[in-house]
């Protein structure tokens, strides 16, 4: 028996071997003719030679042997390979008992594509990309503001040279500056310190060399607003500045707006009117206890818009936050009026007096010690307060929810200095404001009930029975929880008044007024009325005076 090569595909090879099972003459087409001459039961086989190799048949394609063609492929069938299909034909005369079974040796059968090898996929080489070019970045933080470009600075100082030349021999005066700095694109009411920068504060005038050299060296260091104001009230000595800083602007502004043209020749009180304006600044955006405004707390208040806002206002009134002259008369009067002795100094005994004798005296106390001044010096305790020390308690005792008088009144509680109020703190001023309500005969709850309130309104983290700043200043009711032990009179009003909110009140521009605010108007309003009443009772003492003293001369 002739075996085929056992071929690379084990399984197809085993398949053939078990189903073929011919002689050598299976090579060859077999057509099996049974012929009667013999015998009956016996057939005739005749054996025909196969079919001739064509063209489309290649001597090197698979043969019977299963050798390979010529591409090393093994049973791969192409449209020359039809040819090559064997089949074996038995014509029978004999019974079918001795008929031989028809054999299917076509490799089509037994071959199908997944035992086909695969060819192994070429390894895909990937590289890289390079790197994009990237524009450098930027600093994220300017101390001194973002660089503006330097055809910018040189254009305004061109302007100002021309402006320079129309004036009398090119020489500037103050009254020639709110021209310059218009030209410079400065506002208006920076003309004094930018007059005094210049002329490096010397008794002359500025000529157009003084301005260009000036221009030249803070445009070179300062590149905003905030930073170019800060290097010309300081003479470009610092990068901060201090409340005496303010005082030729706000002078300026008393002599030249005319908001303030009634009060020039009240010239006694010039100097208060500087102090109030500039505690106000301090107050309202140097957010610090360090005296120093510096250029970042600058660019984040509002006093720089509020300068640039005066020269199209001449209602001075309408500053609010800063330059007011109401809001300055409301805190000079109440400053004379607990003043006993008028000697523009305040008093602990003074102080005491103020609203009635409102405040607790532990208060009293903790203020004249030292804690809430720009450099508190507990070993040392003042002993008097001037104006810019009661404008600061006034500040924090009519608005208890703005950020510094939180901070203001923390100072105060705070007695260790620790930066915890603790349950121990709070007793101690309560029990102060306790016998004073009992004074008055006003019954008030146990110090047990009203810590449970206050720390609810705190809502410190975990149930915590002490408080930090930051605690303060996230509550909305931190008004109420100071005036808890600072103002008998405020809390006992709040806690008769509970649940019952004062209307919002807008001001022109739509925007709610502060409660310093409102107190302002009030406290305006009832001063005015006063001196009316007292401008009328003067006049009426004046007419009497008048006619008995014509009476005397008729009888005479």
């Amino acid at each position: 028996m002739q075996t085929f090569p056992a071929p690379r595909n084990f399984r197809v090879w085993r398949l053939l071997r078990n189903r073929t099972n011919v002689s050598a003459a299976s090579a060859t087409q077999i057509q099996a003719d049974v012929t009667p001459a013999k015998s009956a039961h016996l057939a005739e086989l005749n054996v025909v030679s196969p079919p001739k190799r064509t063209a489309s048949a290649p001597a090197s394609r698979l043969n019977l042997n299963g050798t390979l063609d010529s591409n090393g492929n093994y049973g791969r069938k192409t449209a020359s390979q039809s040819d090559l299909n064997f089949s074996a034909e038995l014509s029978v005369a004999a019974p079918t008992k001795h008929t031989i079974p028809e054999l299917d040796l076509s490799f089509d059968n037994y071959i199908d594509d997944q035992y086909r090898p695969t060819p192994k996929a070429a390894p895909v080489i990937t590289r890289p990309l390079p790197p994009k070019p990237q524009a450098p970045k930027e600093p994220i933080y300017y101390p001194q503001g973002k660089p503006v470009p330097q055809l910018q600075n040189d254009t305004a100082l061109r302007r100002v040279c021309e402006v320079f030349r129309s004036f009398p021999n090119q020489k500037c005066t103050l009254e020639n500056m709110p021209a310059v700095c218009e030209a410079a694109g400065l506002p208006m009411y920076w003309k004094m310190p930018v007059f005094l920068a210049i002329t490096q504060d010397e008794d002359r005038l500025a000529t157009q060399v003084d301005f260009t050299s000036w221009w030249k060296a803070m445009t070179s260091v300062a590149h905003d607003e905030a930073a170019r104001f800060v290097y010309t009230l300081s003479m470009g000595s610092r990068s901060y500045l201090q409340p005496e800083d303010f005082y030729e602007l706000i002078m300026d502004i008393i002599h030249t707006h005319p908001g303030l043209a009634f009060y020039r020749d009240a010239t006694e009180f010039h100097d208060k009117y500087c102090q109030v304006v500039m505690t106000r600044i301090f107050w309202n955006d140097a957010h610090s206890w360090s005296g120093k405004l510096t250029t970042e707390r600058l660019r984040k208040g509002g006093v720089l818009p509020a300068i640039r806002q005066l020269q199209f206002d001449d209602d001075i009134n309408k500053s609010l936050r800063y330059f007011s002259y109401e809001h300055f008369y409301v805190v000079y009067c109440k400053f004379w009026e607990i003043d006993s002795d008028h000697d523009l100094k305040i008093s602990s005994n003074d102080l005491a007096q103020h609203a009635g004798g409102a405040l607790v005296p532990m208060v009293v106390e903790r203020i004249f010690s030292g804690a809430v001044c720009a450099n508190p010096n507990l070993k040392n305790p003042q002993a008097e307060l001037g104006l810019a020390d009661f404008t600061q308690f006034l500040l924090a005792e009519e608005d208890k929810t703005h950020p510094t008088s939180v901070e203001y009144w923390f100072r105060i509680l705070d007695l260790d200095g620790d930066g915890l109020v603790t349950l121990y703190d709070m007793e101690l001023f309560h029990s102060q404001a306790q016998r004073r309500l009992a004074a008055e005969g006003i019954d008030s709850m146990a110090f047990q009930d009203v810590a449970c309130q206050l720390i609810d309104m705190l809502n410190v983290p975990g149930g915590a029975t002490s408080f930090r700043l930051s605690d303060l200043k996230k509550s909305s009711l931190r008004g109420r929880f100071i005036n808890t032990f600072v103002n008998w009179r405020k809390f006992f009003a709040q806690e008769t008044n509970e649940g019952s909110e004062s209307p919002r009140i807008e001001d022109e521009g739509g925007q709610e007024l502060t409660e310093w605010d409102r107190y302002c108007i009030e406290e305006y309003e009832a001063m005015m009325e006063d001196d009316q009443a007292d401008a009328e009772t003067i006049s009426l003492n004046l007419e009497e005076d008048d006619a008995r003293s014509l009476a005397f001369h008729d009888v005479l």
